[in-house]
């Protein structure tokens, strides 16, 4: 902790402290101890622990959230909901299931949140500046349509817009979900790509935001404006939450995720073009999914059902084909995701999940067909372990590497 304190200029020990933060401060400042109205207190179990006992409102929120991802694969808290855990987690109840994932600074130690200390309130002022703030800072960016893409009704925010019919089986969004139906493809007239700056350099966040968040807020829509006009609809970006107050799991587990990991920003692992984390609904210009495979360095792993798995992203203009397109060596086919639902993640490889030809259906170790190819399976089952039944091998052997597709630059 003196190390920490050095840094900060002007640091009082008698009035300040370091936030205790087990991962990494977001805010990178100290906590005036005179002022504790944004903080929250924490306990460590071991009483010769010198690391403090507050973290900044933020830092506790995104620490929280990566407690709760650890949760969520724990024993009997698999079966709770969402809301559920977020009340069990600092009672007995949830907390001995969670409390290996609340280390403590100090290495000796476990923290937990304080539910006796009741923070400072503020001056009825300040209350009333903060509210106005945040009803200013939730307020839904609107869409503005420019150049020649076909214009929207003015006045309208995107998901205001008249949705099309679309077969919302075609993708699943949720982590929960395991299952679907195959996608109709549907073919567009190529609109002019967007601009995506340099490649391979993950984009620096623009801003750090009120709430001190390592991720963008979002100022609008625009960058969806290249998009074909039916697919400017909530249907095909995801805009809305879906859990309680914005409680949403799978944002929860992206930003937590990725906070963790110091990440602001991803790269496409087709053209490796650079794409900014934001911390609300669309979370990304493109969109994320899980997959066994690490198919590029800035893949970033995470713990699924107790298995190391990866986090991936595919930038929007190449899920719609205007940038680089995945073409099968063994059938000439192309990949399309021009289907998939932007801004969120899908709890499966999306890559192999539509398999065009038998070669995708072979085994990684004798080369010998897993399924026959009139076989159907859900999306989601392509993307398990599964055991071959020529030579027993158990492996993923639906998803091959990206060294079995010709990747090409899009006209």
């Amino acid at each position: 902790m003196q190390q920490c304190q050095a840094i900060f200029e002007n640091f009082d020990p008698a009035t300040m402290t370091i936030c205790c933060v087990p991962s990494f401060c977001h805010v990178g400042e100290p906590i005036n101890l005179e002022k504790l109205t944004d903080v929250v207190k924490v306990i460590c179990n071991n009483e010769s622990c010198t690391e403090g006992e507050y973290m900044h409102k933020v830092c506790f929120d995104q620490w929280e959230y990566s407690v709760l991802t650890f949760l969520r694969s724990t024993g009997r808290a698999r079966s709770w909901s969402e809301k559920q855990r977020l009340q069990n987690l600092w009672t007995k109840k949830g907390y001995d299931l969670a409390y290996k994932a609340c280390g403590c600074k100090c290495s000796k130690g476990h923290l937990r949140k304080d539910l006796d200390w009741l923070p400072p309130t503020a001056p009825i002022e300040t209350q009333i500046k903060k509210k106005r703030h945040r009803k200013k800072k939730n307020d839904k960016p609107s869409l503005s349509i420019t150049g020649n893409t076909p214009a929207v009704k003015p006045g309208l925010t995107i998901g205001q817009q008249v949705p099309v019919n679309r077969i919302r089986s075609s993708s699943i969004s949720s982590m929960s979900s395991t299952s679907g139906s195959p996608p109709n493809s549907a073919s567009s007239d190529c609109p002019l790509s967007p601009s995506w700056g340099a490649k391979s350099i993950v984009p620096e966040r623009k801003e750090r935001h009120a709430s001190g968040s390592i991720f963008c807020r979002r100022q609008d829509y625009s960058s969806f404006n290249s998009l074909p006009r039916n697919k400017i609809n909530s249907y095909h970006i995801k805009i809305e939450d879906e859990g309680n107050q914005g409680n949403d799991e799978i944002r929860c587990f992206i930003l937590s995720t990725l906070s963790a990991n110091k990440t602001s920003g991803v790269n496409c692992i087709f053209c490796y073009n650079p794409m900014i984390i934001f911390d609300r609904y669309p979370l990304i210009d493109g969109t994320f999914f899980i997959s066994p495979r690490h198919y590029s360095s800035s893949s970033i792993s995470v713990k699924v059902d107790s298995q190391i798995q990866y986090l991936n992203a595919i930038c929007m203009a190449c899920l719609e084909g205007w940038n680089a397109v995945l073409q099968c060596k063994h059938c000439g086919q192309k990949w399309d995701g021009s289907d998939l639902i932007l801004g969120t993640m899908y709890s499966y490889d999306v890559i192999a999940a539509t398999p065009c030809c038998q070669d995708r259906l072979k085994c990684n170790s004798c080369q010998e067909l897993v399924i026959p190819p009139d076989r159907l399976l859900n999306f989601s089952h392509y993307s398990r372990s599964i055991a071959c039944p020529t030579c027993n091998a158990v492996d993923y052997h639906f998803i091959k590497p990206l060294t079995t597709y010709y990747i090409k630059s899009a006209c």
